[in-house]
């Protein structure tokens, strides 16, 4: 476990996976999940090279079939302290024998946390160390407490997003978990507000959103306007808490990607949303949270 202090904030960061597991402000107060593996053991994993389940477990890359595990295996695996500084701490992850097995690029994975006013940034690079053109997918998977204090409710919050937005949420089609089709959302008169419902979860598991006009959604309590701010720069966000659980907590999932359409080649190269990387250049996204308090 790695700890960090900052101007009376901290966070907590544990390997393997280079997992940010805490953020807590001056006052003690904690704005992360805290894992439980009897709801979701995880807190913001860090998804790469592959976003939830790839089609037919895997994906094929120049013609070869590789069975990248669902997420990936970046958050499994043991990363490097790269570089660390009073506000910051980044690590790196390269390819491995594991990794050749089922990604067979040579790459370095950094990811840094960072404390910002009222808030933390994560970032995530990845650059191409391979001769050949390399694909991928990469996100985030921050869990924040919600609701966020005593006596409040989970559907006391909504999530209201910077700019009206007339995109649906795609469907999962079942067990296979492929993506297929996008329905409506309700999202207020205003066009920017989803209220949360356990129930909507329990029916459709996750929000996924891509074509957004937003980079920016606030995850606040409906009456005071007090909460998150989340901004991120990645193209698909995807909402989510654990069907069936009725669990305090919410993840906001920035992704460059997603997981297998119905109607996919099975082509990583062909994947919605995903980043081809030359030789020798690299890409940087990531996300940052901010405190409404």
């Amino acid at each position: 476990m790695f700890v960090l202090n900052y101007e009376g904030a901290e966070m907590k960061i544990t390997n393997p996976g280079a997992e940010l597991r805490s953020f807590r402000t001056a006052d003690g107060r904690e704005w992360m999940w805290q894992s439980d593996p009897e709801v979701w053991k995880g807190c913001s994993p860090v998804l790469f090279p592959a976003i939830g389940a790839l089609k037919n477990g895997g994906a094929t890359i120049a013609g070869e079939f590789y069975a990248v595990p669902r997420h990936g295996f970046a958050r499994g695996m043991d990363f490097e302290v790269l570089e660390q500084g009073p506000d910051y701490i980044s690590f790196m992850l390269k390819q491995n024998e594991e990794s050749k097995k089922v990604y067979p690029f040579d790459f370095a994975l950094i990811v840094t946390h960072r404390f910002i006013r009222n808030g933390f940034e994560t970032r995530f690079t990845v650059e191409n160390h391979s001769g050949r053109e390399m694909p991928f997918l990469i996100g985030g998977h921050p869990g924040f407490i919600c609701p966020m204090k005593d006596g409040e409710n989970f559907e006391d919050y909504i999530v209201r997003f910077e700019k009206p937005e007339t995109c649906g949420t795609t469907l999962c089609d079942g067990p296979g978990h492929s993506l297929t089709r996008a329905v409506p959302m309700d999202l207020g008169e205003d066009n920017r507000t989803l209220s949360l419902r356990y129930a909507d979860f329990d029916k459709l598991d996750t929000f996924i959103l891509s074509g957004l006009n937003s980079r920016k959604v606030d995850l606040v309590h409906k009456d005071t306007g007090k909460g998150i701010r989340f901004s991120f720069d990645m193209d698909v966000l995807a909402i989510w808490t654990s069907p069936g659980k009725h669990a305090p907590y919410l993840c906001i999932e920035p992704w460059q990607g997603g997981p297998a359409y119905a109607d996919e080649t099975g082509r990583f190269e062909d994947k919605p949303y995903h980043v081809s990387l030359g030789v020798g250049q690299a890409y940087s996204c990531g996300y940052k949270m901010e405190i409404l308090d």
